[in-house]
């Protein structure tokens, strides 16, 4: 597993749109596109992930979003690309727990079936200092393989901190901080447990600008940083 777990909410910086938004942070449009890179501690280049809107549909409540994204490691060459997913509904935005599951954790399960269970990671529309935010969850079972595997995720502790003016190649942007705690569960023949904590900064009409990420023992793992939006 890699060192550097980024959390899933850098997944999704995001650029000002000119039509009427669901939520204050994340406001995209179709053909919204963003770049992030990656650190590690001792603050070297590790990766560098493209994102861009490739489906965006209004509802009823909100919208519905694909986003594809592609991550490149520190020399440039393409490493993996997928699309991701994020709805917003009644102002709160909903970012499903998969887009959490490293591409490496995944060749594990090979070609089984995945039995997915959880609950998305939400982001309203309205933050201040003090407040908490509901957890996320995401089970993954393996069906009908000879040995069984599940991959459990959890998100606590999530809780706005204070605001912060960040800075960044994108621009300077004044953020709510939030702190979290996450923790992955790797059952395959054995049973193997991984702690982590996580700060992100999230600015409003911008999205996530800066996330950095701990061990257990609360030592720096790394950072990311948000470093173009169109």
């Amino acid at each position: 597993m890699k060192k550097l777990i980024i959390p899933i909410l850098l997944l999704f910086g995001s650029t000002l749109s000119s039509i009427a938004q669901c939520n204050d942070y994340y406001q995209i449009e179709n053909g919204s596109e963003w770049e992030m890179e990656t650190y590690n501690a001792k603050g070297k280049l590790s990766a560098k992930n493209h994102q861009k809107v490739s489906s965006y549909d209004k509802t009823a409540s909100g919208f519905k979003a694909i986003i594809h994204s592609t991550m490149y490691n520190d020399k440039g060459k393409e490493m993996s690309a997928g699309d991701l997913e994020m709805s917003c509904q009644q102002g709160t935005i909903l970012i499903d727990m998969r887009n959490f599951i490293n591409q490496d954790q995944m060749k594990a399960f090979g070609n089984a079936e995945m039995k997915i269970e959880g609950d998305a990671l939400e982001v309203p529309s309205k933050l201040s200092a003090g407040q908490a935010l509901k957890d996320g969850t995401l089970i993954l079972t393996a069906v009908g393989t000879p040995i069984p595997m599940t991959m459990t995720i959890n998100i606590t502790n999530r809780k706005v901190v204070s605001k912060e003016s960040i800075t960044t190649p994108a621009g300077t942007f004044d953020c709510y901080k939030i702190t979290s705690t996450m923790n992955m569960q790797n059952k395959m023949g054995v049973t193997m447990n991984f702690t982590f904590s996580a700060t992100d900064w999230i600015a409003p009409k911008v999205g996530m600008v800066k996330t950095e990420s701990y061990d257990k023992n609360g030592k720096l793992n790394g950072y990311t940083i948000l470093t173009k939006r169109k």
